[in-house]
């Protein structure tokens, strides 16, 4: 039962909480220079550590939950020179409680 939630937990932040939060990223750096290029660099590397995670959730347990510690740590580094929008912090604090939530659930394993 815990890899198939760790699994539909990572699919719901693949296939939708991802694409919404790079929109975010992309627009505050591009349009209110909110978000540094460093930022952006420690984005990509979170979301591919994100999905590599759900690629070896079945495979290998032991590097998924490193890559999504991983992941979450970047994710925690990322610092908008301007808080985010209400909105925008949002889904940012959401994907990273998913990401924590699916730690948990494969610690209790």
């Amino acid at each position: 039962m815990m890899k198939e939630e760790v699994v539909s937990i990572l699919w719901k932040v693949i296939d939708n909480d991802i694409p919404l939060v790079n929109d975010d990223m992309t627009t505050f750096l591009i349009k209110d220079g909110q978000v540094t290029e460093e930022d952006l660099k420690l984005w990509n590397d979170a979301v591919k550590k994100i999905k590599e995670a759900y690629k070896k959730i079945y495979s290998n347990e032991k590097e998924a939950q490193s890559l999504l510690n991983s992941s979450l740590e970047l994710l925690n580094s990322i610092k908008p020179k301007k808080p985010f929008p209400p909105e925008v912090r949002i889904r940012f604090e959401e994907l990273k409680n998913s990401l924590s939530k699916c730690l948990e659930t494969i610690k209790k394993s």
